[in-house]
Parts: C-alpha cells; structure tokens; sequence
C-alpha cells in the first residue's frame, strides 16, 4: 500500500487563491507564470489539499501542470485525474508520477528572455500582421483545420489555443497577432501564458506558408507590444526543436536556462 496520504476532499480553489500564493511571489519566467495566467484568463484552476493552509498545490490550465509543496500530501486517485499533460514538477513529486501514470517522458527545454534587437523583417511583411479580435475565431478554425494531421486531432482546438479555452477565447484575449494572407491566417504569436510580469509568447504557422519571415514578423508584434504594457516576454523550446530555437534566437530572445519538464500519461488502471 502507498505510504502516500490521501486525503478525503480535494478542492477548487479557482477562484480563491490558496493562502500560499507567496510560492509565486516574485513571479519568475517559467513555469511559475502560469498561475498568474490561470487567474488571468480563467481558465484551468488552482487545487489544494487545504485552501486555508495548502500543503501541497496543482496548478493545471490545458495540458500544462505545475505542483508545488510537499507530495506527501497528495495521492494517486487525485493526480490521476488531471493528467495526461505536461509536468513541471520538483524532482520530490517523481515517484508520486511514477505510481500515477504508465508513461513518464522527460525532456529539456531551453527558457529564453527577449534581450536583442530582433533581426528585422520587410515591412510589406510586417504590414500583414495585425491583433486577432473576437471576430477572428473562424480564422482559428480554419488554420486548426490546416494543420499537420500528425500535429492536430480534426476537429479538436489548435495545440496554441489550449491554454485559453479554445479559439473564441484566445481571438478575444488581446495577447494575440496573426499574419494573414487574403482569406488565411498564415501564422499567428501570442501569449500562451500571460502572467503578471512575464508574458510566455507560442508560435505557429501554416505549412503552406514557412519560410516567409511571418512567424518572425508575428513575434516582432507580440514582443514590441508586449514591452510596452511592461511585460518581459519569454520563450520556451525543447532542446531539440532547432527551428524553434532558431527563431527565438532570430527574435531577440537570450538563453537564460534549461529545466526538464515530464510529459505523464495515460494514468494507471486504479
């Protein structure tokens, strides 16, 4: 038998932060911003074992996770029904993953700070970049659609939109820029996790359409505007996402750090 506690309630604390928000104080790039972005886009939640008093604390919002506090204080059955998603995790959580899910993948991904000038882009490019508005969700449709089907499951939100709700949500965020061509949404940046401080930018673009400066010209509108409502914008990759790294680098951004993060699921039959 586990020597895990499992307690006899688990609770939302969605909209009430636990008495332990210091863990987020002061916010630092990463995976720490999601807090601040679950509150911010109400989207995902906030679980304690104790609102009043939290021990220990799941922060999940799309396929992201972040635990906090001491596992003792959290059991299989709860974790279980959050995953499968991606794991930020100190390393005292991994047996609890271990005796939750079939698979645990690791993998490095590198935390970028906007620090440079970006290499520029024409501005005929720049000039088919503009904010997506509510109205644009049809656009985000289509360009989910669009997508590789090795990438994307027909029919579900785009992988960016996850961590807003889906694409109505995101169109409205404000934390969004698109490049369109005609009809098409060609690439599009935002903010795949809006802190307090700290704006984390995601980028895609339509196969049909690379390699033609846009997600570049995207980022340029994502970071200028991100600067000027006092965010620092960031980025993360997976080490060996070259293209990724490469158009980060491109953008301004700096290598700051690598962190293992754990891709868990699905869970074990109880």
């Amino acid at each position: 038998m586990s020597s895990v506690r499992t307690l006899p309630y688990w609770t939302d604390v969605r909209r009430r932060r636990p008495s332990r928000h210091d863990w987020f104080t002061p916010e630092q790039p990463g995976a720490s911003v999601l807090a601040a972005h679950v509150a911010r886009s109400a989207h995902g939640g906030w679980w304690a074992d104790d609102p009043e008093a939290a021990r220990a604390l799941l922060v999940h919002c799309g396929p992201e996770r972040l635990l906090y506090g001491d596992p003792v204080w959290l059991g299989p059955d709860v974790l279980a029904h959050y995953g499968r998603g991606q794991f930020h995790t100190p390393d005292s959580f991994l047996p609890l993953l271990g005796r939750t899910f079939t698979h645990i993948t690791p993998w490095v991904r590198v935390l970028y700070v906007h620090a440079e000038r970006p290499r520029p882009v024409s501005m005929h490019t720049s000039a088919w970049v503009r904010p997506l508005h509510a109205t644009d969700e049809a656009h985000l449709d289509r360009f989910a659609r669009r997508a590789s089907a090795s990438a994307q499951r027909a029919g579900s939100p785009h992988w960016i939109a996850e961590t807003w709700g889906g694409h109505r949500a995101l169109a409205a965020s404000g934390f969004a820029w698109g490049a369109f061509l005609g009809p098409y949404l060609a690439s599009l940046a935002c903010g795949y996790l809006v802190g307090r401080n700290h704006l984390d930018i995601a980028v895609a673009t339509d196969p049909a359409f690379r390699r033609l400066d846009l997600a570049l010209a995207c980022v340029h509108a994502a970071t200028t505007v991100a600067h000027a409502h006092g965010f620092t914008p960031t980025w993360s990759a997976p080490r060996t996402n070259h293209a990724s790294r490469a158009l980060a680098e491109a953008a301004g951004f700096q290598p700051v750090r690598q962190e293992v993060v754990y891709w868990a699921g699905p869970a074990l039959p109880c």
